[in-house]
This record gives C-alpha cells, structure tokens and sequence, in this order.
C-alpha cells in the first residue's frame, strides 16, 4: 500500500495529474481507493491540495507558476479582411445621386425630349449605383 501511496504522490507532483479516474487507471485500483488514499496523505501532511466537490479531480494547492516568458504578438488580420470599400461606395453614392438627378429630372419634364434625357440619366445612374455596389461585394473569401 505504502508502494501505491509513492506512486500517487509522484502522479500527483511530478506528472501533474489531477483526474482521479486517470490516477486510478495508472495505478490499476479503483477511484475510490485513490480518494481514500488521497485523502490520508493530506491527513499525513504528505499532499497540500484539495479534492473538487464532484469527487472526480484533486487540486494541488502549491501550484508553480510557469516561469517562460510572455511574448506580445501583434496579430495580422487576414487579407480578404482588409479589402477597402471605399471606392466602391464613392461610385454607389455618385450613381445615387445621377439617379435622383434623373427622377428629379423626370418630375419635372415639359416634353418627350425632357423626358426621354430623364430615362437615360435614371438608367445610367442605376448602372453605376450597381457597379458601385458590385465593386464593394466582390471582396475575396478566404482562400
């Protein structure tokens, strides 16, 4: 017994082990019997830690804080990601207002030459409104 108690410990301290199912399988008993026997080497003083409420994991108390440095990344975003939109939008704007320009046109028109201009201008500003929205969605997927 004393041999599974050295065994235990060094599960415990060496190999950092806190399932008590897992420490169990290592050492071919039963996870109550590793409970048990946790359980007397914390009354012995032999173990610091404490067992979770659930009963399925042990908690060392005098955990080591790792020692290896921290290194700042500075995290690139993607490249499909940083597609710029901003001429797109331009050209959707000025196909907005060409078109408002020709329905204002279109209210407003006295004869069929007038209104005719005004049915140009509304197709005209709707083809570069579509361009315009056309050149913000064709941003890439990810490859």
């Amino acid at each position: 017994m004393e041999d599974k108690k050295s065994q235990l410990v060094k599960l415990i301290l060496s190999d950092n082990i806190s399932a008590i199912v897992t420490m169990g399988e290592k050492l071919n008993i039963d996870p109550e019997d590793v409970t048990l026997l946790i359980n007397e080497l914390l009354s012995a003083g032999e173990l610091l830690g404490t067992i979770s409420k659930d009963g399925s994991r042990f908690f060392k108390t005098n955990v080591r804080v790792s020692e290896a440095p921290v290194i700042p990344r500075d995290e690139e975003l993607p490249k499909f990601l940083s597609y710029n939109t901003k001429p797109g939008k331009v050209i959707s704007v000025i196909g907005f207002l060409v078109l408002v320009g020709g329905l204002t046109i279109n209210a407003i028109a006295r004869d069929l030459t007038e209104q005719n201009f005004a049915a140009i201008l509304i197709f005209i500003g709707l083809l570069v409104f579509l361009i315009g929205l056309y050149m913000i969605a064709k941003r890439g997927t990810p490859d």
